[in-house]
């Protein structure tokens, strides 16, 4: 059973660590998928703990749409973040270990570029030091895009106030990626925490949904008791 969902300026918010994912293709034009999520910071945790299991997903799964009835998308705040967007250098996804990502199979369109908070990679003394009691560290590309990333913060949190920002005791989501016309294949987000929300813009056309399976969820993911 693999399900789609329209998410061009909907987000969708559905736990990402168990739902194996991907997206269809588009027809044309430039596609933007902005993902927000969050990164579990602790020390020597190559693996965020994924939910405990007693049952099989279904078609019933916690997949829904983030409530937006009550909010009117600042049109201006839209337009700001496209312009930005279509101003930026979007980059190959890498892995820690610098090789490119394997759930693209299209390396050459597929680009991305990440913003929020990101795992440091200094010491523990280090992070001490500066009163941060895990790995949590400030992504440089806040500082080195701030437009794109002011522009980010100002149209997400249209849809609902505090969805993104990186302060971790006041904003639901503190990460996010956005990707230039990528197209991934089925996969989990292995290393992330909690739910993702994710939705897409531009001037695209035709295709570029979310798919879900959850059939290969089941199949894949031993239930844990």
């Amino acid at each position: 059973m693999t399900l789609q969902f329209d998410i061009r300026e909907r987000p969708l918010v559905f736990e990402s660590t168990l739902l194996y994912h991907a997206n269809t293709p588009h027809l044309s034009g430039t596609r933007y998928s902005v993902v927000l999520y969050n990164k579990d910071m602790r020390w020597a945790c190559d693996r965020a703990p994924q939910p405990k299991r007693t049952q099989p997903l279904s078609a019933d799964t916690d997949i829904h749409y983030l409530d937006t009835s009550t909010v009117d998308t600042d049109e201006n705040a839209r337009s700001a973040l496209l312009d930005a967007l279509e101003q930026t250098t979007f980059y190959n996804d890498r892995c820690t270990n610098g090789n490119t990502h394997s759930k693209y199979p299209d390396l050459h369109h597929s680009k991305f570029i990440s913003f929020g908070n990101t795992l440091c990679r200094k010491s523990r003394a280090h992070q001490a030091s500066h009163g941060i009691a895990n790995r949590q560290g400030v992504n440089p590309n806040n500082a080195k895009h701030p437009v794109l990333f002011e522009a980010l913060c100002g149209y997400l949190n249209t849809f609902q106030p505090h969805l993104f920002g990186i302060d971790t005791s006041v904003f639901q989501y503190t990460s996010l990626i956005v990707t230039n016309n990528a197209l991934c294949r089925f996969h989990l987000d292995n290393t992330n925490y909690g739910n993702a929300c994710i939705l897409a813009l531009g001037d695209y056309t035709g295709g570029g949904e979310l798919c879900i399976d959850v059939d290969r969820s089941n199949d894949e993911l031993l239930l844990q008791a």
